[in-house]
C-alpha cells in the first residue's frame, strides 16, 4: 500500500501545483487586461457595439439620449465603470452622461449599482485568491520537487477529467446557460443581475453578454500562455531540473 499511497500523494501534489499555476495565470491575465479596460476600444467596433447602442438606447425605459453620444464618450463611460469596480465600487453613483441639453444624467440605476458592487466584491475576492496562489507557488513547487514524478498518463488523465467535464457541460447546456448558472452561484439571490437591454444602459453599453465572451477568449489565451511559464519557472527555481524532466 505504500507504493500506491505515495503515487497518489505525488499526483495530488502535482495536480495542486498545476491548478495553482492556472489560478495565478488567470489572476495575472485579469489584472493586465483590466489595465486596458478589457480591450473595450477594440471590442467596440469589432462587436458593433455602436449599432447595438443605436438600436437599444432609444428603447430604454428609464433614460434618454444615450444614443446621441460619440464613441469616445462610450469608451470613457466603460473606463469609469471599470475604475469603480476595481476601487471597491466607489464612484459608481457619480458616473453621468450628458443629454441633448447638456445636463448630466446618471448612467446607472440603483439595481445596476448594487450589481456592480457585487462584481467589485468578486474582484476583491479574486485578488485575494491570486495573492494566496502567489504565496503557495514556491512551497508547492518545492513539494512537487520532493515527490516522485507522476507518470505522463496519470498527469494527462488528472487534467483531462475536469476539463472534459467542463467541455461536456458547455456542449450540453450551451455557453449562455453556463454563464447564467455561474451568476446564480456567484451573486446574492436577492440582488438583480439579469438586465434587459431596454432597461439597462450598463448592459447596452457592454452588449452583455457578448462582450464578456470576447473578454473570456482573451483571458483563456492569457491562461494558456502564462500557465506553462509559471509552471516551469517554479520548478526551475525549486531546483526541479531540466524542462524535459518536468
Amino acid at each position: 500500500m505504500v507504493g500506491p499511497a505515495r503515487g497518489a500523494a505525488s499526483l495530488a501534489a502535482w495536480w495542486l501545483y498545476t491548478l495553482n499555476a492556472m489560478i495565478l495565470a488567470l489572476g495575472v491575465s485579469w489584472g493586465l487586461y483590466s489595465l486596458c479596460d478589457y480591450g473595450y476600444a477594440f471590442w467596440y467596433p469589432t462587436l458593433d457595439i455602436e449599432g447595438h447602442i443605436q438600436e437599444y438606447g432609444p428603447q430604454n425605459r428609464y433614460r434618454r439620449d444615450f444614443e446621441r453620444l460619440e464613441a469616445e464618450q462610450y469608451q470613457t463611460l466603460f473606463h469609469e465603470i471599470r475604475q469603480a469596480v476595481h476601487d471597491n465600487g466607489e464612484g459608481l453613483e457619480a458616473i453621468h452622461y450628458p443629454n441633448r441639453l447638456g445636463e448630466p444624467v446618471p448612467l446607472l440605476r440603483q439595481a445596476e449599482i448594487l450589481h456592480l458592487k457585487d462584481v467589485a466584491h468578486l474582484i476583491r475576492l479574486g485578488t485575494v485568491v491570486t495573492l494566496i496562489a502567489a504565496c503557495l507557488w514556491w512551497p508547492l513547487a518545492l513539494l512537487v520537487r520532493r515527490q516522485r514524478r507522476p507518470s505522463r498518463s496519470s498527469r494527462a488523465l488528472a487534467l483531462a477529467v475536469p476539463l472534459l467535464g467542463l467541455a461536456l457541460w458547455l456542449a450540453v447546456a450551451g455557453p449562455e446557460a453556463v454563464f447564467y448558472q455561474f451568476h446564480i452561484w456567484l451573486f446574492p439571490p436577492e440582488h438583480e443581475w439579469f438586465f434587459y437591454w431596454q432597461d439597462s444602459l450598463m448592459s447596452t453599453l457592454m452588449k452583455a453578454p457578448v462582450l464578456f465572451g470576447g473578454i473570456a477568449l482573451v483571458l483563456s489565451a492569457g491562461v494558456a500562455v502564462l500557465t506553462p511559464v509559471i509552471y516551469f519557472t517554479g520548478l526551475r527555481l525549486a531546483g526541479r531540473g531540466s524542462l524535459a524532466k518536468a
